[in-house]
């Protein structure tokens, strides 16, 4: 017995899509018939259009209808799609799915794969330039959502941590080769999910390229969402960077007028530094510093640091050395760990692993942006983490969007019809006045 060859079969397959395809649109098309005449519409022809469904590219006829000016096409609106396009919303929201896995080029060759439709890369970008345009909109119905939000949550303990990361991208403006990428991570703390599993509880993600831009969406996130009380706690992390130093933090939480607030120096970073600048001296000295910081000792930790002076041989070694002590003194109460603070370290130190979903498609593998580019797919990234990307394609947002924008328009054309009323009042009352003058200089 001879296995069929699977490539035949699904060319057979599609076929028979194709044939069920059209037996759909020409029974839906039929259905309507009495429906719009019923409505007050009129058949003025049918026309044909080619779209690329996720389910193959086909070409249909179907009815156009007219009533006054507003044109309808039922099997569009029933196959939810707009004018002039060539792609399907859920064929759409594929391809931006996929640009968040893998190159352009490669999201290309797997649609033509899977689905045996042929797009190129400028359809991966429409999808990119898709979402942005949608995240626009997001954020503009977000003002719309706030204002009809039924409550903000009650939490006793609300954690923000931000940092930064570096991506190649060009710019025609400027001559910057590298860009930094803000991202901030807002949640209430974490919980077991499996065996040896943690996750964040109600995490917010936010990414761009602008530091206060997404600072102040952070604090407008933290202002509707939760409801502050003087028994708030507010606990943040990061590695002191620019943007991310504690007095970022500090004014966030003097902002919400939050009492209690407690900072960290990333404890990640600060290994870091000093696994760094111990190396070219004795392992032992790096295990006292580790412990001086474990047991927030900061006497202990200046008598290792004049141990480690004596051992500088080098001016450029001296300066780097003062550099580090000025920074670790400093900031040295950021390292106090949470345990001598009262409260758990879970929750804390996440940036890392938050940062691997986006360097992992961004960076490396000669990966080279376009500013808007980078600013955006990194924001899609973090949608599809959240599991939320398919929301901005398809979530009844878009309806209530859909409803706002017309009022809205609406709204701005009643005003513009009252200015046209009060002009064209104002020009008759001096037509009139200039008749009463003219009046009353004949009569003289």
């Amino acid at each position: 017995m001879l296995t069929i060859d699977e490539r035949e079969l699904k060319e057979q397959l599609f076929t028979q899509n194709a044939i069920d395809f059209h037996d759909f649109v020409t029974k839906y098309d039929e259905e309507m018939i009495p429906v719009m005449k019923a409505r007050g519409y009129t058949c003025i022809h049918s026309m044909e259009r080619t779209v690329a469904f996720t389910f193959g590219e086909f070409t249909f006829r179907r009815r156009r209808w007219k009533k006054g000016d507003k044109w309808v096409v039922p099997v569009d609106e029933k196959l939810g799609l707009k004018k002039n396009v060539r792609f399907s919303w859920e064929f759409m929201y594929q391809i931006a799915r996929l640009s968040t896995m893998m190159p352009y080029d490669k999201v290309t060759q797997v649609i033509q794969m899977t689905y045996h439709i042929t797009i190129t890369k400028p359809t991966v970008v429409q999808a990119v330039k898709l979402c942005d345009k949608l995240l626009e909109e997001r954020a503009a119905y977000r003002f719309y959502e706030e204002s009809n939000s039924q409550g903000k949550q009650k939490v006793d303990v609300i954690y923000i941590e931000g940092d930064g990361v570096m991506v190649k991208a060009c710019d025609s403006d400027t001559e910057n080769r590298h860009y930094d990428l803000s991202h901030f991570v807002v949640h209430t703390g974490s919980h077991k999910v499996g065996s040896n599993r943690f996750e964040l509880k109600d995490k917010k993600e936010f990414v761009a390229l602008d530091n206060r831009l997404i600072r102040e969406q952070v604090l407008d996130y933290l202002y509707n969402t939760y409801e502050i009380t003087d028994q708030t706690l507010l606990i943040t992390n990061s590695d002191g960077g620019h943007g991310y130093t504690p007095y970022v933090f500090k004014e966030i939480a003097k902002t919400l007028k939050i009492k209690r607030h407690e900072h960290f120096w990333d404890e990640y970073h600060v290994n870091q530094k000093l696994k760094s600048f111990f190396k070219p001296y004795s392992e032992e000295l790096l295990d006292r510093a580790f412990q001086a910081i474990k047991q927030h000792d900061k006497g202990k930790l200046r008598t290792i640091l004049d141990t480690t002076e004596a051992l500088v041989s080098t001016e450029e070694e001296l300066e780097a050395f003062e550099e580090f002590k000025r920074k670790l003194l400093n900031n040295f109460q950021y390292t106090k760990p949470a345990e001598l603070r009262g409260f758990s370290h879970a929750g804390i130190g996440i940036m890392e692993s938050q940062h691997r979903k986006i360097t992992y498609r961004m960076k490396k593998r000669g990966m080279y942006w376009t500013v808007w580019g980078a600013e955006t797919m990194s924001r899609i990234i973090v949608l599809s983490y959240e599991d939320k990307l398919r929301d901005l394609f398809f979530g009844s947002w878009r309806e209530d969007y859909e409803k706002m924008v017309e009022l809205e328009s609406l709204s701005a054309g009643a005003i513009k019809t009252k200015l046209n009323q009060i002009e064209r009042e104002y020009s008759l009352h001096r037509l009139s006045k200039r008749e009463s003058k003219r009046a009353l200089w004949t009569n003289k």
